[in-house]
């Protein structure tokens, strides 16, 4: 009969489980384990691994669907990496250059923050302004909520009223009735 679980010929099931009932034995007897709760372990069932394969993405790609699938795989570290003699000259190039970028990318450095300052001076408004949209939304909630009670409280009165005209009525065909039946009306 083969046993439950199968280790590769080079593991030493033996030699881990007497690591694992060592380590147990130690915690009991520091007092950081309790036999009932080594025999609740013992006696858990066992739940089978989820198989990450089989769990759906829940986030999809909405923007730019197949894009995970095209994109070309990392280049290597190697690859990336500069080796002596090309990062020495390189070194010196970018520092030679350096001055000429910056004067190059000034003009989008100044425009950039000139537009994150106007956006800043713009925040508060918007943040004013959807305040202001949501307070218009719960007060036109309410008036149609308020308007809705006050057109069934309406129809309602319209109903009694209507009731009590026909029993007014019912009530005064019966008065001429009875004065018609009194022999000296």
């Amino acid at each position: 009969m083969e046993p439950f679980i199968q280790a590769a010929p080079e593991i030493d099931v033996e030699e881990i489980m007497s690591a694992i009932q060592k380590q147990i034995q130690e915690k009991k007897d520091a007092g950081l384990l309790r036999q009932s709760e080594i025999d609740e372990i013992a006696e858990m069932e066992l739940q089978p691994l989820p198989d990450f394969l089989e769990i759906p993405h829940i986030y999809e790609p909405v923007l730019y669907p197949g894009f995970a699938e095209n994109m070309a795989p990392p280049a290597a570290l190697e690859d990336i990496q500069e080796k002596g003699l090309v990062k020495g000259i390189m070194k010196k190039v970018r520092g030679l250059l350096a001055p000429w970028m910056r004067f190059m990318n000034r003009p989008l450095y100044v425009e950039l923050k000139t537009g994150i300052n106007d956006l800043q001076k713009k925040v508060p408004i918007i943040l004013q302004s959807s305040e202001y949209i949501r307070l218009l939304h719960n007060a036109m909630h309410n008036l149609i909520v308020e308007a809705t009670k006050l057109k069934t409280d309406h129809e309602l009165l319209k109903t009694r009223m209507r009731v009590l005209e026909d029993k007014v009525e019912f009530l005064e065909n019966r008065q001429r009735a009875m004065e018609k039946r009194l022999p000296g009306a």
